[in-house]
């Protein structure tokens, strides 16, 4: 090794090369750290270094050699030929042969440049590490061969593009590199035999590798179309896709097979490598090249799937509800370059309220491109959006409130025909919401402003507060700025150290955008003051635990992966006399003879969607249930068999005892928990005995005119009258999330008109929810021509200032009474001076 590093001082030309290299090498990281318009300017700087590069090292040969070219230095080749290699990447980014690399080939790229560098000095090499070396140079040259015979189909027609401008040169640099390593391999077999061997061991690593791969990719797509097929046989009432999802086992294997063609670059159906096969815009995520993909699917037939299952499965299964949204254009350019967070915490009403200003800008080269924003917040447990705001011509308008239905309607049509400014905010299932905005334009940059209600998660006497993060345009390099106040000062603090104080009750702090970060204090006794409005008084109070008597008829097990043998058992035993019933297509009662085979059965199922429709005595029921939180949403199974029984069974109270064994729930279980469809209650196993033993249950404090904020620990109480105290508005906001969610649930599946009366309830207290959306069109025209009114009566957008008791009707018209008459009075003033 000492020899090689002497030789790189001795060799100037040589140090000069892989100087050029890093700097090569260098330029491409930073335009792919630092994403701007100019991608074609910064490819060009690369191109101009392989040219000069290419002139050099032929020069320095042509002065040794003469026309003796093929006896020049193979190390100052090989340099070469990485230089170029770097520089055929910086084009891809241009024109797009190849799709972005995956991290693993992106290692693989890297070690086989340096391999082959190292490689072409195998004479200043000895003993373990030359056969390393030449290690790693077999296994560099299954990629450069791979790369070599993807780009056959260009070659013909790259001479062509060569002789004009010379940039398709590029195509043919992989072949040349597995010329070269190669004649390295044969060179140094010449002087020592034990080279090949370590060369031929390196070439078997990725071909083995690809070999198994392919080997477990055609079981899993064998196992993906036998469900498929058995779903047919059984007249399932669920999707294909959810018989699918809940046995395929979750490995790297088959989330390629999901994602081939959507995210992965998939070989044709006529089994052309290069053309066709390519990623659609109906999955909104980066493009990217995976060789294991590519040739799994030229030896492998698709499985029995259409692109909408493949979707499916991915939101359900692998977290992609957000690349899975409808887009109406497209928003690859995009990114978000600073995020404003403003919170405020009002710790005696153990809730915060949190302004996110974001600004993106459009990256494309391209000025006409014209480009959508989508984003998904991901808001604490019980958080609801209390204000939209889009700045447009440099001026922020406010948004409206209406059905979440015709919101839609309006946005669709705006951007799908007439491609002018508008902005909307949609409720999700899970905690989230989607917010999109049209167009991102190349010209200026975009500015919107969502703000959210959060309860604030009571953990023992601690309150904590969890930042709102989102998914959309790329925010890796976006500047935060924070801002930290509150109502009353709380007691221990701990915040970030990203915020310092700044003023009096206030703290801020500047840095990179983080998506995760929390602060908490000491819980404070409740506030006894109200917030009034419409008549109504809004209060809150403790959420002291209290129970019932209950012992149940008949116990079910939602039984599924996340379950041990140890709590299947113990659960069957603590029921007692009890019937205990699990569902396998259909309601089986459990034996002792059949417990274990059934357990199997359900064990291998990721997920379970428990019909409660199919239970006959709700009221004498319990079912225990326990889920690693992955599950397709309730709005999934729109359409299917299971959500029209589902339906049916929601349109009449009836509330099943649930207690699951943990904290996590599925999407599934969460939505149905929001709309009250059961009464909860979760815990350890011993806690789950600990009242069947003293055959009781948790009692729920709800009615109509009181609602549990669970994860906060405390209840809100609605009563008639007007009190003169100073609460937030936000009292009334989360009253009205919560009892909206109570009512939804017999038309959560509608998609026509909704119940008026909660669209009312949801306007009045101005939140998003499954019947409301918020949006922001251009003009007071765009609201008039779709019908979209002020809305009256209501709190309008929350804002950082908008606590305390919000004034009745009747007080607006003395509010406006008593300045008319200041203004009279100070106008008449005015004219009573005189002039000097």
């Amino acid at each position: 090794m000492k020899k090689i590093v002497s030789y790189f001082w001795a060799d100037k030309f040589g140090l000069v090369c892989i100087g050029v290299i890093i700097a090569s090498f260098g330029l491409f990281l930073v335009a792919d750290t630092f994403p701007g318009r100019d991608n074609f300017g910064k490819f060009f700087a690369n191109y101009i270094i392989s040219i000069l590069m290419s002139v050099a090292v032929f020069s320095t040969a042509f002065k040794q050699h003469r026309w003796h070219l093929s006896k020049g230095k193979a190390e100052y080749t090989a340099y070469l030929l990485v230089i170029w290699f770097i520089s055929a990447f910086a084009l891809n980014r241009e024109m797009n042969v190849f799709e972005d690399s995956t991290d693993w080939l992106c290692i693989w790229i890297v070690v086989s440049s340096l391999a082959l560098t190292l490689a072409a000095r195998y004479k200043d090499m000895q003993g373990f590490i030359k056969y390393v070396v030449f290690l790693l140079l077999g296994i560099a040259l299954a990629l450069f061969l791979y790369y070599a015979f993807y780009l056959l189909p260009l070659y013909i027609v790259s001479i062509v593009g060569m002789i004009a401008i010379g940039i398709s040169f590029h195509t043919y640099i992989p072949m040349l590199m597995a010329i070269v390593a190669i004649r390295i391999i044969i060179r140094a077999y010449r002087d020592d035999k034990r080279v090949l061997y370590a060369a031929v061991a390196g070439f078997a690593v990725p071909v083995v590798i690809a070999g198994v791969f392919l080997f477990y990719w055609g079981q899993a797509s064998d196992k993906i179309n036998f469900a498929v097929n058995q779903n047919t046989l059984n007249e399932g009432k669920l999707p294909t896709w959810v018989a699918v999802s809940r046995q395929l086992e979750r490995t790297p294997v088959t989330e390629r097979i999901m994602k081939a063609g959507l995210v992965y670059h998939e070989v044709s159906p006529d089994g052309n490598l290069f053309w066709g096969g390519f990623p659609t815009m109906s999955f909104d995520a980066k493009k990217e090249h995976d060789p294991l993909v590519v040739l799994a699917t030229l030896f492998f037939e698709k499985p029995n799937l259409d692109e909408s299952d493949q979707i499916n499965i991915l939101k359900a299964m692998y977290n992609s509800r957000h690349q899975a949204q409808e887009r109406l254009w497209s928003g690859d350019q995009l990114q978000t370059v600073s995020v404003i967070s403003n919170v405020k915490l009002f710790p005696e009403y153990r809730f915060a309220y949190t302004e996110k200003t974001l600004t993106l800008r459009n990256n494309s080269n391209w000025e006409w491109n014209n480009q959508e924003a989508i984003y998904t917040f991901h808001m604490p447990e019980g958080s609801v959006v209390s204000s939209l705001s889009l700045w447009i011509n440099g001026r922020e308008e406010k948004s409206r409130l209406t059905t979440k239905a015709k919101a839609d309607t309006v946005y669709k049509t705006i951007v799908g025909v007439e491609q002018h400014d508008p902005s909307v905010v949609h409720w999700q299932e899970g905690n989230t919401v989607s917010v999109r905005v049209f167009p991102c334009t190349t010209k200026e940059n975009r500015r919107f402003r969502i703000g959210i209600t959060s309860p604030l998660r009571l953990q023992g006497k601690r309150l904590l507060y969890e930042n709102t993060f989102f998914e959309g345009p790329d925010a890796r390099t976006a500047v935060e700025t924070l801002q930290l106040c509150y109502s009353n000062k709380p007691a221990d603090l701990q915040i970030p150290s990203i915020f310092k104080q700044s003023g009096v009750d206030l703290y801020s702090g500047t840095g990179t955008y983080q998506p995760e970060w929390e602060l908490s204090c000491d819980a404070p006794a409740l506030s006894a003051t109200a917030f009034s409005f419409a008549g109504q008084n809004y209060k809150v109070s403790e959420d002291v635990p209290a129970y019932e008597a209950f012992e149940p008829k008949a116990v079910y097990l939602d039984v599924n992966s996340a379950w041990t043998e140890e709590e299947f058992k113990a659960a069957y035993r603590a029921a007692g006399n009890q019937p205990v019933y699990v569902y396998y297509d259909k309601l089986v009662r459990l034996t002792d003879e059949n417990a274990d085979e059934l357990f199997q059965l359900l064990r291998s199922q990721n997920f379970s969607l428990f019909p409660f429709s199919q239970i006959k005595e709700p009221a004498t029921a319990l079912v225990i249930t326990k889920s690693d939180g992955a599950s397709p949403n309730l709005t999934d199974l729109d359409g299917s068999g299971f959500a029209n029984e589902l339906t049916s069974y929601l349109k009449e109270p009836r509330q099943v005892r649930v207690f699951n064994i943990g904290t996590k729930l599925t999407p599934y279980l969460k939505a149905l928990k929001e709309m009250r469809v059961f009464n909860y209650s979760e815990g350890a196993p011993r806690e789950l005995f600990a009242l069947l033993n003293n055959k009781q249950f948790t009692k729920s404090p709800e009615n109509d005119f009181v609602t549990a904020i669970a994860a906060a620990g405390f209840n809100i109480s609605k009563t008639e009258g007007s009190a003169s105290g100073q609460a937030p508005d936000h009292l009334l906001r989360l009253f009205a999330y919560n009892d909206i969610m109570k009512k939804v649930g017999p038309e959560y599946f509608k998609h026509g008109d909704v119940d008026t009366t909660n669209v009312a309830e949801a306007e009045q207290a101005y939140i998003v929810s499954p019947v409301s959306s918020m949006i922001v069109l251009e003009t007071q025209e765009d609201y008039k021509r779709f019908g979209i009114d002020e809305n009256k009566d209501s709190l309008k957008n929350a804002s950082m200032k908008s606590s305390g008791a919000a004034p009745e009707p009747q007080e607006w018209l003395l509010i406006i009474l008593g300045a008319a008459i200041v203004a009279t009075f100070i106008y008449r003033s005015k004219k009573a001076v005189p002039q000097l």
